[in-house]
């Protein structure tokens, strides 16, 4: 269905047209065009239309006086008037016999003009429609949305290199008559060079149009010089050939763009979509329904509107009788409103009570003798009253008769005591001959406010309380969970200080998480001890002790105790335990809720909050939502208890499963693992290994026996972890009597350095093997091979390399270091 609106060609007339004097310079008249964003002047004299100048003139000049230096060309068109150069006896239309759309639009396209003059039937000039125009007017049908841009578009764009000079595209336009430029750069297609059988493809980057020469112009820039890619308009908005029409038009309204730049998906120049084109695309038969169908919308709604009309006469007559039949029943009336129980008060235009009802006294505390003839201000509290009385004010010169008041803010109203109530209320006028009257109904609803509070306030509890569960649920992060937690609390009970108190063994404690408004001293991780705080009290807290003293100074607490509190600005605080049950490993979140104090709860510490400005009467709401807070940081606390105690155990079990039970130093698991990850470290860095073999250690085990050979390994294994940095390198047993260290980001130079001074370190240990072919004590032989990770290289190709160096070692007679 189309998108109606009461459709009429009038509507696309531009009446506040730009228009000059025929002795205006040429120049003036460019400098205007450009401020208005005008795409032409129009020329008149004694109210008569002599001609008309448009940017499309502008170009023209601009071409033809390309050889002329800047200043020379300001200063011609500074003294030349627009009349010498405007297009005289322009076609015009008088406005009273303007054609259909469809007709306007085929004169546009025969005349090739983009500007019509409107005049009445005088001839004076009323304004002008253009393409811009039109296009505004017309909501977009199915028809827009079926057609595609490249059923419209122009496909031969004028085309320039970004480095073009202002003054070449000018010439440009002027030659070919368009009204804009794409800039645009040459790309090859898939990387070929370019053929004549293959051209490179125009990639548009930008756009220059009759409306930026005109702009330059009027900026008196020298054309010559500028070029197109410091003026050009980017980046570009660009559509798809098969893209609609709607969208090519919702870019051009929301935009302000008279055309757009058409692409394919290769960003590939394919055409260009303009105004002019946008609405060529309307087929006179289309057009015809499309208005067909507004006209019919407009009768329709016309038709609706008259039908409401006489029902609203219908309407007033009724209240009329209404209000001639409400004068009749005055006396009966005044019985009715004494037995309301709402206020109902009225006031005349001076705003001065003329009616109290048995409802407004009781309400606001005064009888109606005290009241009458008195200024409604006395009912209003003062820093309201000039808002009402402007209130009344707008009321009064609306067509109104009634309305419900308050519906952006909340009314009030002032007792005879002077405290201020909330109210709902709404408010009528009535006129009785000459006079003027406001009714206000009203009635107290103070006791609906209060339930909402309370209600609000349930509901804020209630938020506070499942954020907590949730962060119980999803974090296991105690000390974020017990700051977040003091953070929303503070400001939900408006205090000044809330805190979470850790007990030590000998019952001082820490303030462990702390929440302070501004102004209040900070008492963060302070260590605590009250003397008066002792074993008993702690009992009595370990059974679920609360504790809420509203003023320290009258409470009957200990002198010691009340000194304590003063010295933290204290006046009243709010204390509940946080009691850890020691069945929790054995029970579930919701059965630790449940279970009640008592002997199994250990008294983990005390969730405090501190009012520092005065004495507070603390209520029972703010006592029990502090008691189920602490449950939930109970669980928090077992919660993460329980975690770090698991984490603990799992860092146990990895070291135990990556360790040698004999040497204590990394098994070969572990030293896949290091390898591995080395290999995998990126940036790559060299990557060096040693492979080191205790020499003869069989003769060895031989001849001292198994308990000295495991003896040996300890020792062996202990000095190789004092050659290396145990941060980043590892030492591993990799079998029997050989070990291996890992060096990572180490060449070879370095790593046989170590290696060398491995295999002195185990000499130093002078360990006794007789057996030994090459000494007397225990020796090694070592294989050092460094490579750099690649795609081309593996982990294993790097123990080849060891392994065949310590095979080199052995050969040569033991006892030494060689590299691969």
């Amino acid at each position: 269905m189309l998108e109606s609106t009461a459709f009429s060609v009038q509507l696309a007339i531009d009446r506040h047209p730009l228009t000059v004097t025929p002795d205006t310079p040429v120049s003036s008249a460019i400098v205007l065009m450009s401020q208005v964003q005008s795409s032409c002047a129009i020329v008149v004299a004694a109210d008569k239309i002599l001609g008309i100048f448009t940017e499309r003139d502008v170009v023209k000049l601009t071409a033809q006086t390309g050889d002329r230096e800047i200043e020379s060309f300001s200063k011609a068109f500074s003294k030349q008037p627009i009349s010498a150069l405007m297009t005289s006896r322009p076609f015009i239309l008088q406005e009273e016999h303007l054609p259909n759309l469809v007709t306007l639009l085929d004169l546009l396209r025969q005349k090739q003009i983009r500007h019509v003059p409107i005049v009445d039937p005088d001839e004076k000039l009323v304004g002008t429609i253009t393409y811009q125009s039109i296009r505004e007017i017309i909501q977009p049908a199915d028809w827009m949305r079926l057609r595609r841009v490249v059923e419209v578009m122009n496909p031969n764009v004028i085309t320039a290199s970004p480095s073009a000079s202002v003054l070449e595209l000018a010439t440009l336009m002027s030659i070919h008559r368009v009204s804009c430029v794409a800039i645009a750069q040459n790309r090859h297609r898939d990387n070929a060079m370019p053929t004549p059988e293959v051209p490179p493809m125009p990639i548009p980057i930008g756009i220059v149009t009759e409306r930026d020469i005109l702009q330059l112009q009027a900026l008196e820039l020298n054309l010559r010089k500028l070029t197109a890619a410091e003026v050009m308009s980017s980046p570009l908005l660009l559509v798809q050939p098969t893209d609609c029409l709607w969208t090519a038009h919702r870019l051009m309204r929301e935009y302000r763009v008279r055309r757009l730049v058409v692409a394919d998906e290769g960003d590939s120049l394919q055409g260009i979509i303009t105004q002019t084109s946008l609405l060529q695309g309307c087929t006179p038969i289309e057009m015809d329904a499309a208005i067909a169908a507004l006209q019919g919308l407009v009768e329709e709604r016309t038709t609706e509107l008259q039908q409401a009309n006489e029902q609203l006469r219908r309407e007033i007559l009724e209240r009329q009788h209404t209000e001639a039949a409400l004068l009749l029943s005055q006396a009966r009336l005044a019985g009715i409103l004494n037995s309301a129980d709402d206020a109902i008060i009225s006031i005349d235009e001076t705003h001065r009570i003329q009616l109290f009802n048995q409802g407004a006294e009781k309400i606001f505390g005064y009888s109606a003798a005290e009241v009458m003839g008195q200024p409604l201000d006395l009912l209003i509290p003062e820093n309201l009253r000039q808002k009402h009385r402007q209130y009344i004010k707008n009321f009064r010169d609306t067509p109104e008769v009634s309305r419900t008041m308050g519906t952006r803010s909340q009314v009030f109203g002032r007792r005879k005591d002077g405290s201020k109530f909330p109210a709902e209320a709404s408010i009528s006028k009535l006129e009785v001959g000459s006079e003027r009257l406001f009714t206000v109904i009203l009635r107290d609803i103070t006791s609906r406010v209060v339930a909402q509070e309370a209600l609000q306030l349930q509901l804020e509890r209630e938020r506070v309380m499942s954020a907590m569960r949730d962060r119980i649920r999803s974090s296991l992060n105690l000390k974020e969970i017990l700051n977040t937690t003091v953070a929303e609390v503070r400001p939900f009970l408006n205090t000044d200080r809330v805190i979470i108190y850790r007990f030590h063994p000998d019952w001082s404690g820490k303030v462990v998480v702390e929440s302070c408004a501004n102004g209040t001293r900070e008492i963060l991780n302070l260590t605590i001890l009250d003397p008066c705080f002792g074993k008993t009290h702690a009992q009595l807290y370990q059974k679920g002790r609360l504790k809420a003293t509203s003023d320290i100074y009258s409470a009957p607490i200990s002198p010691c105790h009340r000194n304590l509190l003063a010295q933290f600005q204290v006046k009243a605080n709010l204390v509940v335990p946080i009691l850890l049950n020691e069945d929790f490993s054995h029970n579930s979140e919701e059965e630790l809720g449940e279970n009640s104090p008592g002997k199994k709860n250990q008294l983990w510490g005390l969730l405090i909050a501190h009012h520092c400005q005065g004495p507070r009467q603390w209520q029972n709401w703010e006592t029990e939502f502090l008691q189920e807070l602490a449950t939930q940081v109970a669980i928090a606390i077992q919660q993460s208890t329980l975690f770090e105690q698991l984490q603990a155990a799992n860092q146990e079990l990895h070291r135990i499963a990556s360790l040698d039970g004999l040497t204590q130093v990394a098994n070969r698991r572990c030293f896949d693992e290091f390898l591995l990850q080395a290999w995998r470290r990126s940036p790559p860095d060299p990557l060096s290994l040693i492979l080191c073999d205790i020499d003869y250690f069989k003769p060895y085990n031989d001849t001292y026996g198994h308990q000295a050979g495991d003896e040996c390994l300890q020792q062996v294994a202990a000095a190789l972890g004092q050659c290396i940095n145990p941060k980043s390198e590892l030492i591993a047993r990799y079998g029997g009597e050989e070990f291996a260290a890992i060096l990572p980001n180490t060449d070879l130079k370095n790593a046989l350095e170590l290696a060398e001074r491995i295999r002195m370190q185990v000499a130093e240990l002078q360990i006794p093997h007789a057996q030994s072919h090459v000494s007397s004590y225990i020796t090694m032989s070592l294989g050092v091979a460094t490579l750099t990770p690649s795609s081309e290289t593996t982990p294993t190709q790097l123990i080849a390399n060891a392994d065949g160096a310590l095979y080199v070692a052995k050969a040569q007679g033991r006892n030494r270091v060689v590299c691969a």
